[in-house]
């Protein structure tokens, strides 16, 4: 956790129909308390959506939002393993109606001394709404279990993600739909892989490194009859490891296009 200390992260991830996501963090070690503390501020940008009456006359624009305030603290529990939490203000704003709430998310990971291997458990959103929009919801739970291995004498490191495992079946499931389309509706094997993303990564050197992704859940919802569904659920990226700078590049697919996540940090102590 030393090494977390003084870093500064800058994320920028452009999605569809002028969607952006931005983050922006920040950590801390205090030597003396053996403690990493964090802040972070997180945003969805959804663009400019035309604003009309009932009758569909447009009366402008207005920008829908949500975002996240974020202070976080983490420390070793005992010999290799690690433990930490985050506590987060929410706030959504979509014209006249807004809403907000506060979450906590509470992450869990043992490394044993090799360093090879580690597992991590992590439970989000522990909470509840404060203002709603109308009726009281329920904060998207997401029980998450994660496990990655690094070989010994090669550069490869793999991981297995296995999330939202408070519920069996994720899958969207129009029986009706299905029938008149031709579509199979999901059965047990499908909704078990639903839950898991696989991932590998390639050191090149001790600068580099380039990843690879595959979201089973990502893929059985963006697949359509007759569309060009081959990279759909894949991901890949790449960063650079400097002295004091790393830089991230991203991508995932959707259908045939492909869109591109960058991130940068930046740490302020001259090592």
């Amino acid at each position: 956790m030393p090494s977390m200390d003084s870093w500064l992260h800058l994320s920028v991830k452009p999605y569809l129909a002028d969607i952006k996501q931005y983050d922006f963090s920040g950590a801390k070690f205090i030597e003396n308390k053996k403690i990493v503390v964090g802040w972070g501020v997180h945003f969805m940008d959804y663009g400019a959506v035309a604003m009309t009456d009932i009758a569909g006359n447009q009366m402008g624009n207005f920008r829908p939002n949500d975002y996240s305030l974020q202070v976080s603290a983490a420390t070793s529990y005992i010999n290799n393993i690690h433990i930490g939490t985050t506590l987060k203000f929410i706030q959504s704003n979509y014209g006249l109606y807004k809403s907000n709430g506060f979450a906590m998310d509470i992450g869990l990971r043992y490394q044993p001394a090799s360093e090879l291997s580690q597992v991590s458990v992590l439970v989000k959103n522990l909470g509840a709404q404060l203002k709603t929009y109308a009726t009281k919801e329920e904060l998207p739970f997401n029980l998450i279990v994660g496990w990655t291995k690094k070989l010994e004498n090669a550069p490869f490191q793999f991981s297995l993600t296995a999330e939202k495992l408070s519920l069996w079946n994720l899958a969207y499931n129009d029986t009706s739909f299905n029938a008149q389309q031709g579509y199979r509706n999901p059965g047990s094997l499908q909704n078990l892989f639903n839950h898991l993303i696989l991932a590998g990564e390639v050191f090149i050197g001790e600068q580099v490194s380039v990843n690879l992704g595959y979201n089973f859940m990502r893929r059985f919802d963006l697949n359509i009859q007759g569309q060009q569904n081959a990279l759909n659920g894949f991901s890949s990226g790449l960063a650079l490891q400097l002295q004091r700078v790393e830089v991230q590049y991203g991508n995932a697919f959707f259908q045939k296009n492909m869109y591109h996540h960058f991130s940068l940090m930046y740490n302020l102590k001259n090592r």
